[in-house]
């Protein structure tokens, strides 16, 4: 003990780098994550633009959630691009579907004029100001969680430097992305994806909330569309997005449907939905 107190008193920022990494552990499975996640990031490597998508073992592209200095709407719009429709044109996806590695996997460093077609280059990079990226994948309960760490135009390319700490970085960053994915779908959230478990799902979550039954006939349209939004594992930008409302607006639609419901978390909204599905 006297070593580590040692360490510390030699080292201050190793102590500011643990109770970073406690924020991150105590926010898994919850909304809190990745904004923890990207302030301890931001204190080692600086990181512009996070974006984590999930591959299922049927071999469904989803999109975890994404963290960036890029406006919002272009932010969520770009992930629902590669999900729906560009994610195979990805040169990591055949790395990725290869690899007999069930465990954390380094993806080879891509050179962005080399590497990628020049449609999808344009796309995903150039268009959206993204000129260095590293990447990882780590293994979930049902596929893997697929982990993007970008620089954009207005910052620098990672230096040597930077790309060693990386490299040191990325398997405990994964790791942490991988155990969140895992706890919040134990607890209920579904992250979206192309399978037909997710149509599934829908069609069992729009049913449920849209009959005029209780407790969800007391909430307004739109306080529907959010709750639905928020058991499908939609994130606040996402339903913003998808809803054509601000976030903050999200917030408040979320709020008022708590408030009526008399709950105050995504998984109390979950138990009481599939409550009245098993009702019904």
């Amino acid at each position: 003990m006297s070593e580590l107190i040692s360490l510390f008193h030699k080292n201050p920022e190793i102590g500011e780098y643990v109770c970073s990494i406690a924020d991150v552990v105590r926010s898994m499975g919850g909304e809190a994550f990745e904004k923890c996640l990207m302030n301890f990031l931001s204190e080692v490597v600086p990181v512009d633009h996070c974006v984590v998508f999930t591959y299922s073992d049927r071999g469904n592209a989803g999109h975890l959630f994404t963290h960036s200095r890029m406006p919002d709407r272009e932010a969520e719009e770009l992930a629902r691009d590669y999900v729906d429709k560009f994610y195979k044109d990805d040169p990591n996806f055949k790395e990725i579907q290869n690899s007999d590695s069930d465990e954390y996997i380094e993806l080879d460093k891509k050179v962005i004029s080399v590497d990628y077609d020049p449609a999808y280059q344009n796309h995903f990079f150039d268009r959206r100001g993204l000129i260095d990226k590293a990447a990882s994948v780590g293994k979930v309960e049902d596929g893997r969680v697929y982990c993007n760490f970008y620089r954009m135009v207005d910052s620098v390319k990672y230096s040597n430097v930077e790309w060693s700490v990386l490299k040191d970085l990325m398997p405990l960053a994964t790791a942490l992305i991988a155990v969140h994915y895992d706890i919040a779908r134990a607890n209920g959230n579904a992250f979206p994806d192309n399978g037909s478990e997710n149509i599934v799902r829908k069609s069992i979550v729009h049913n449920v909330i849209s009959k005029d039954s209780p407790p969800f006939d007391s909430l307004t349209m739109r306080e529907r569309q959010v709750c639905e939004r928020i058991l499908l594992g939609y994130t606040t930008i996402g339903i913003g997005f998808d809803l054509g409302i601000a976030p903050t607006s999200v917030a408040t639609y979320r709020k008022r449907s708590y408030a009526k419901l008399n709950i105050s978390s995504q998984n109390e909204l979950f138990n009481m939905c599939l409550k009245v599905a098993r009702a019904h």
